[in-house]
């Protein structure tokens, strides 16, 4: 034991001369994983809009430093009480019994890959340090902030006719047609407007966040995306509801007359927007006789899902057999059009692949958010029941928990947004 009795002392030699060093002001190995890890889950906000290769690479680093970082018993406790954690365990836990009764199990396995971006959630919960929720938060606004930008030039360049070389630099517009482009603004022009209203900034910064809020906003009527366009009404409905919450009728006037006052000035002056809003009726009312447009695609692919969910209603057709089944229902009813291997539904999907089970699964991962909006109290409780309106929206045009960037924006913001205050953490320390 060194000199002193202390057993944080500890004897270093050097050059011949013995120092008695205090170990006490020197971090562990251990603490300064979980400090790296805290930051590069924000670097990895930051690359949720912007980079499909450079999120995968952060995630890939955050569970490495995570493995490195031990402390695993503390781990284990903050995720299994966590009830949206565990709700996300059990809905995982299901595709691997449905395996048991998959026809198609190499099917299968790629279904349960492509769910590896939520299965990083408990990493994502264990490796957020409380201190810095609102810096991950504010990182994937700024990533939003560079992509809203470059999208915003790459249209300018097109409606100025910039010349090629400069329209090449700007290949940020292939955002503009990603399905989860538009989503992942909606989510973000949320979160600005919530900060404008609620958060802590004030001043000239507050008005800075409302000037980029809107520019966000006009960044949605001039880029694709249906289903982002739907949910940006859906969640700024929400959010008027919630700012006059203790007058609904004045909420509910507001949005009889804000809601169609801006989707009537997207559809006037908006020609992307316009485009893809004016043939919805008119591919709804032709189904029958014309199902290969887009709205007729998706209307078909629901149609003859029903018929693989009507056959196996409880427990699904098992984990890997969609594809199979989708192809002998489409050879059936509708042999001219091409089979897919995805309803672009997510409630339909897994109602095909796991049945009424695996719907009360994903519905529990929801239940449990909506529960912790009302639960936890730190002033983000209005954007934690904000956050599942969101994605309970959009699934219901695209199986959003298996595509990449709202894969990786499901368990980032909800690690972010339904972390519980622990008096210890495996990454606890100094506050950065």
């Amino acid at each position: 034991m060194p000199p002193g009795g202390g057993s944080d002392l500890t004897l270093v030699f050097y050059n011949g001369i013995c120092y008695e060093v205090n170990t006490m002001n020197y971090p562990t190995i251990q603490q300064n994983a979980g400090r790296l890890n805290a930051w590069l889950l924000a670097f990895l906000a930051f690359a949720l809009p912007l980079s499909t290769s450079g999120r995968s690479i952060l995630a890939l680093l955050i569970l490495a430093v995570w493995l490195v970082e031990g402390g695993y018993r503390e781990k284990l406790r903050v995720i299994t009480t966590n009830p949206v954690a565990m709700a996300v365990l059990l809905y995982l836990a299901l595709f691997g019994v449905g395996l048991l009764w998959t026809e198609e199990l190499t099917n299968g396995l790629d279904v349960i890959k492509k769910y590896w971006k939520i299965m990083l959630l408990p990493v994502f919960l264990t490796a957020v340090r409380w201190d810095l929720r609102r810096t991950v938060a504010g990182f994937f606004l700024a990533g939003m902030t560079v992509a809203v930008t470059m999208t915003s030039l790459a249209w300018l360049g097109r409606l100025f006719h910039y010349a090629d070389d400069t329209m090449r630099l700007f290949t940020w517009v292939s955002h503009s047609r990603n399905i989860a482009y538009n989503p992942t603004l909606a989510i973000a022009i949320y979160l600005l407007w919530h900060e404008v209203a609620w958060g802590r900034v004030r001043g000239v910064w507050r008005w800075l966040l409302a000037g980029l809020a809107s520019l966000m906003m006009v960044n949605m009527f001039i880029t694709e995306g249906r289903s982002g366009q739907l949910v940006f009404f859906v969640l700024l409905g929400l959010f008027i509801v919630q700012l006059f919450k203790k007058n609904i009728l004045r909420a509910a006037l507001l949005m009889a007359v804000v809601l169609p006052l801006i989707f009537a000035l997207g559809y006037q002056f908006s020609p992307v927007f316009h485009r893809r809003m004016a043939p919805i009726y008119s591919q709804i009312v032709q189904f029958h006789n014309n199902p290969n447009t887009s709205v007729g695609l998706r209307l078909l692919f629901w149609q003859n899902s029903w018929e693989i969910i009507k056959e196996n209603p409880w427990l699904g057709a098992g984990t890997g057999d969609f594809q199979s089944a989708y192809g002998e229902v489409n050879t059936r009813q509708s042999p001219e059009i091409k089979a897919t291997d995805n309803p672009h539904n997510q409630y339909i999907l897994v109602l095909c692949q796991l049945g009424i089970a695996g719907l009360a699964a994903l519905a529990a991962i929801f239940a449990a958010q909506i529960r912790q909006a009302f639960v936890q109290r730190d002033g983000w409780e209005r954007a934690r029941l904000a956050f599942p309106l969101f994605f309970l929206t959009i699934m219901l045009t695209e199986s959003y928990l298996i595509v990449s960037g709202t894969g990786f924006l499901f368990s980032v913001l909800s690690a972010v947004l339904y972390a519980q205050q622990q008096e210890s953490s495996p990454s606890s320390g100094p506050s950065a």
